[in-house]
Formats: structure tokens, sequence, C-alpha cells
């Protein structure tokens, strides 16, 4: 008789997150790489951001321990969607654990604060893990609508007329992104 036969508190491997929540950090994941993505082409500020990096640099996102993650990669001037997994990231932004992560995927917490509050782990330079952290600011902004980002920011940003019209160019261009994302193993 095994151990979890006599005890079933007793859990073979670490216990399992709800399925529900795994899908939101997938569905999020994704939605987050397409907006990575999107920003890339469209918005002046993420292309100033992703300027100095280097041609063919990986970043890793995802959760800890058991997933999910994506990985997405400077190509000339923009960001790409190489697909889900770690695919020899240089850095990898890992959050700590699923309720952490779905804080910042559900538009509770904003990046910048997720590393402040030591929610995150850090692979690689630190000093690219804080340029992705900026990055990752400036997907947020385009990603969720200005009630939520006044949350989510202690000093949300303030969009004028061109840069609400970049960020509805966005929001229109998400979905047949994540469509097209969606067959990137």
């Amino acid at each position: 008789m095994t151990t979890a036969e006599r005890d079933p508190a007793v859990l073979d491997g670490p216990p399992r997150a709800p399925a529900w929540k795994v899908q939101i950090a997938r569905t999020s994941l994704m939605a987050l790489a397409a907006t990575f993505e999107l920003t890339s082409r469209h918005v002046p500020a993420m292309q100033e951001e992703i300027a100095d990096w280097e041609d063919g640099r990986r970043v890793g996102i995802g959760v800890l321990p058991l997933g999910p993650f994506i990985t997405i990669a400077k190509e000339g001037n923009r960001l790409k969607y190489l697909g889900k997994g770690l695919r020899n990231a240089g850095v990898s932004i890992l959050f700590k654990n699923l309720d952490s992560a779905l804080l910042i995927f559900t538009g509770q917490l904003g990046a910048p604060q997720a590393v402040a509050e030591n929610r995150v782990c850090v692979h690689g330079n630190n000093y690219h893990a804080m340029q992705v952290t900026r990055a990752m600011a400036i997907v947020q902004t385009y990603l969720f609508p200005g009630l939520i980002l006044n949350k989510t920011f202690k000093r949300p940003p303030r969009l004028n007329v061109r840069q609400l019209g970049t960020k509805a160019l966005v929001m229109g261009m998400l979905t047949p992104r994540l469509i097209a994302n969606a067959f990137v193993k």
C-alpha cells in the first residue's frame, strides 16, 4: 500500500492547478505574445525600447513550476512569437506561481509592481530583464482598457489621440494575430 493510498492528503508529485486557471494563463500568454508582436510594429515607444536589443534576442515568459511558457525573439526591428515553451531564451521572466501570473494577466497588477513585489524570477541578464519589464508595461498599455490601467499603474499612461488610434488598431488586429499564433507550435 502506497502512502497516497493510506493518506489521501499525500500527493505524488507537485499539486496540479485547476484546469481553468491554466487555460486562462495559456490564453493570456498568447494574447501577450500577439500584443508584443503588434506593438513592435505599430507603437513608437516599443520600437524605441527594443531598438538597442541585439537581433535574435530571445525572451521567455511563463509560469512556474509547470508552465505554460512562451518565447518571443527580436527579428530585425520587430518582435516575433516563436511558440509555446522556453526555446533557448537568453532571459526568462517566470512568475513564481499561477496565482501571481493571473494577477498580471487579468489586469489586477502591473508588470513593474509584480517585479517590485518579488512575484517573478528572472533567469539571465538583469539589465535585459528590466528592458523586458519596460516592454511588458508598454504591452499592457495597449492591451488593457484605461479603467484597468488606472488600477495597475502607479501613474497610468496618458495616451494622446494618435496613441489612442494606435491602441484601437492593435486591439482590432489582436484576434487575427491570436488565430495566426494558435498554429505556431
